[in-house]
């Protein structure tokens, strides 16, 4: 359920607050898990948070990248995600899509590490009369993760 709810935030969440507010010094975090946040990326910038139901997302920039960590209610980190290029994608992914999609085309990638099941990737892809949100393994391994018809 955790994955469920944090994959549909995925592509809104990464495009909507790649310019988020920034907060401008990390004392003002206060949130469930902001501890463990400072802890793993004691060097973030442009720190923004948001408190979403069952989850805190934490957007910020970190070794020039635009992150996002997710953690819950607890304080536990959960996933952290980043928006990735088409072309920055796995070679055996791109393959994967190119045979299962041939008449897709990526609109939104996600590179997507948790603490369970490691790095994957979650690719939202149009073809002609379907709009997919897939979960692709590293290994290249495609699931349908949301369908959704034009």
């Amino acid at each position: 359920m955790k994955h469920l709810s944090i994959a549909v935030i995925l592509c809104l969440t990464v495009i909507g607050n790649t310019f988020a507010n920034p907060r401008s010094g990390k004392d003002e975090l206060n949130f469930a898990g902001a501890n463990n946040f400072l802890e793993k990326f004691p060097k973030a910038t442009n720190i923004s948070y948001k408190v979403k139901g069952q989850f805190t997302e934490v957007n910020f920039i970190w070794n020039g990248l635009q992150l996002e960590a997710f953690y819950d209610r607890d304080g536990n980190p959960i996933a952290t995600t980043r928006s990735v290029d088409q072309k920055s994608l796995p070679v055996n992914v791109m393959l994967g899509l190119k045979k299962e999609y041939a008449d897709g085309v990526v609109i939104c990638a996600i590179e997507y590490t948790d603490l369970n099941d490691g790095l994957s990737y979650y690719v939202t892809l149009a073809s002609p009369k379907t709009t997919y949100l897939l979960h692709v393994s590293t290994s290249g391994d495609i699931s349908v993760f949301r369908k959704m018809k034009h």
